[in-house]
């Protein structure tokens, strides 16, 4: 196929293309892009990491980053290039001229801050459909090339960008919550790892060592155990003694910290 080009200045930047024919020269280098998989699959390299891609699949990048696709002559890309003129002096530049100025910098934000996986399609099945229809009505577009085209493609994008953002957000969501409960089992061990040893705990220490404040772990244990962190030291210890004198495992004593 003939490479297919769309601009709409200082805005977006479209192009359509098989990846052979973009490696030689690849456009829109210092804009945030996006780009979806029309056709092929295999792998391509991005910064040393070698990722795998497939139909439908979206590669994210940031100004200046050039993915390196296996030799393959069947896979065809869509580009999505975000102009960064709106990237310096942003607020007075939308306030100028807002059209598109959120999309772009939600695009921009998206791109920083990727953790959706890389050459894949959206998990989401009807996210990636969605996405599958506005690029497919975009490619259309583009071929069309009057003018009266451009609401229809820049709405489209703008769809797209928001569809994308908000998976990437639950995806962060869901991340922040699995590093809050490693934080919270690390701190809960280490408490009851020093108790073990028969060390003394000092807040002070504890809390420099996780790098956090007294609220903060006062939340994440009581989250676990039911209690503040100070509660949660002097009770475990006590328990920890009479286990002891027991000859038991201070498990049996101490079902605030049994699995949930």
């Amino acid at each position: 196929m003939s490479v297919i080009k769309f601009s709409a200045h200082k805005k977006f930047h479209l192009l359509q293309i098989k990846t052979r024919t973009w490696e030689t020269s690849p456009d829109q280098l210092q804009h945030y892009r996006i780009i979806f998989i029309l056709s092929g699959q295999g792998q391509f390299v991005l910064e040393g990491v070698i990722h795998s891609y497939t139909k439908s699949g979206l590669i994210y990048l940031k100004p200046d980053q050039h993915p390196v696709f296996q030799e393959d002559n069947n896979t065809e890309i869509l580009i999505m290039a975000f102009d960064t003129y709106l990237a310096d002096d942003f607020q007075s530049k939308k306030a100028f001229s807002p059209d598109f100025a959120d999309t772009y910098k939600q695009a921009e934000n998206l791109c920083k801050d990727i953790l959706l996986p890389q050459g894949k399609p959206l998990a989401n099945e009807r996210d990636s459909q969605t996405v599958n229809y506005l690029i497919n009505q975009i490619s259309f577009e583009i071929t069309q090339k009057p003018s009266s085209h451009l609401k229809l493609i820049k709405g489209s994008i703008e769809l797209i960008v928001t569809v994308l953002a908000r998976n990437n957000f639950a995806g962060k969501k869901s991340e922040e919550k699995i590093s809050q409960q490693v934080l919270t089992e690390h701190l809960v061990e280490y408490v009851r790892q020093e108790l073990h040893h028969n060390r003394s705990i000092r807040i002070p220490e504890l809390l420099l060592r996780f790098n956090i404040s007294e609220e903060v772990a006062n939340l994440h244990v009581m989250n676990r155990t039911g209690m503040s962190l100070r509660n949660f030291i002097f009770k475990y210890k006590a328990d920890l003694f009479k286990s002891r004198l027991l000859k038991v495992d201070v498990m049996e004593l101490s079902p605030y910290l049994r699995p949930r």
